[in-house]
């Protein structure tokens, strides 16, 4: 009889030894595997293309370019890669036909993991315990709902977010290699915007505790992830319609001459800027007419007298973001995710405390 207390004590012993949390690594040892894979396979993916990428420019003294206009500008000459026939033009052309999409494509796929990692990890791992009823086993072995919450939720969001910040860092350094030579990619954009920078890495959490709070109050697995997949979704086309207003555009004038042409901007002022705040043109007094207040006037004639009635000049404005807004909007954006985050961790703890299992 001895032995076999002996044989039963000794499980216990490193079971509350390794604690709680070597139980929730235990539980989700294949989901971590599988997240870890994942992230092995896109950081490879994305090592390899910038490689390749850098290397060709390089090879083709392509480096430092940019497309801007439709045209390629390197080395202060300006080339048409539609109609050169140049080397360089040639070089050009086939850095955007190779490297352009998957570039997009990786900063996609950076965009859905939030997404999934919400709908797959953050919801059921409340909802499926507490709708299958495995969560009073733990709670009869002297383990307090906090204690509980607190283990399943701490390995997960580290897991999450230290997978996201890797692959978050990593595709910055592509896309900052690539910026120059794409400037149709305005940086503002949802892509590379969303899978770049601290604003990347804040919504892998963000996601999580969503899934978390909804498998939590819903205590379904199903409900909890069809609701998690429609407010990630949601948030993140929140985010991309706050984003223009979380700084204040800069204002660009430029005055038209003899011939109408605008020149006395240098394209140096749009070169890497998000543009597409607003743009029109300005009367006497510097007031701004938005080219949409003259968007029903038909033809040429109709749209140069609705402009002159409105008193227009030959002033043109266009309202931008410039490069220097990036990584303010990106800290601005992150603190919103995080503290929404913090929001939703607080209220999984009220509420496992207040409700009855």
């Amino acid at each position: 009889m001895s032995s076999i207390g002996i044989r039963l004590r000794g499980p216990v012993t490193r079971l509350r030894a390794r604690g709680l949390l070597w139980l929730v690594a235990r539980q989700h040892r294949t989901a971590l595997w599988a997240g870890l894979a994942v992230v092995v396979a896109i950081a490879a993916y994305i090592v390899w293309q910038r490689a390749e990428m850098v290397g060709y420019m390089r090879a083709h003294d392509i480096q430092g370019c940019s497309d801007w206009n439709w045209k390629a500008v390197c080395h202060g000459k300006e080339i048409d890669p539609e109609k050169g026939t140049n080397s360089t033009a040639e070089a050009f052309r086939h850095l955007t036909a190779t490297y352009r999409a998957p570039l997009l494509d990786t900063g996609r796929l950076l965009i859905a993991l939030p997404v999934l990692i919400g709908v797959f990890i953050g919801a059921p791992l409340f909802a499926r315990e507490l709708e299958t009823g495995t969560y009073q086993l733990v709670w009869t072995q002297s383990v307090g709902r906090t204690r509980w919450l607190i283990a399943k939720l701490t390995l997960p969001l580290v897991a999450v977010t230290a997978g996201t910040a890797v692959l978050a860092a990593l595709y910055t350094w592509w896309w900052r290699a690539a910026q120059g030579q794409f400037q149709d990619i305005a940086w503002g954009t949802p892509v590379p915007f969303d899978a770049t920078g601290p604003a990347a890495v804040a919504l892998a959490p963000l996601s999580f505790l969503l899934g978390a709070a909804a498998g939590l109050l819903l205590r379904r697995t199903l409900p909890a992830m069809v609701v998690t997949l429609g407010t990630t979704a949601g948030v993140q086309y929140g985010l991309n319609a706050l984003r223009p207003h979380l700084l204040t555009p800069r204002t660009v004038v430029a005055e038209a001459d003899a011939s109408g042409e605008f020149t006395t901007t240098p394209v140096q002022v749009y070169v890497n800027a998000w543009r597409g705040m607003g743009n029109g043109y300005m009367t006497r007094t510097g007031e701004k007419i938005p080219l949409e207040r003259c968007s029903s006037a038909v033809g040429e004639h109709g749209w140069d007298r609705c402009f002159a009635r409105l008193g227009a000049t030959k002033r043109w404005y266009e309202e931008l973001h410039p490069a220097s807004h990036y990584w303010p909007m990106q800290w601005i954006q992150s603190g919103i995710c995080l503290g929404a985050a913090v929001a939703l961790a607080a209220l999984c703890l009220w509420w496992s405390g207040r409700r009855r299992a």
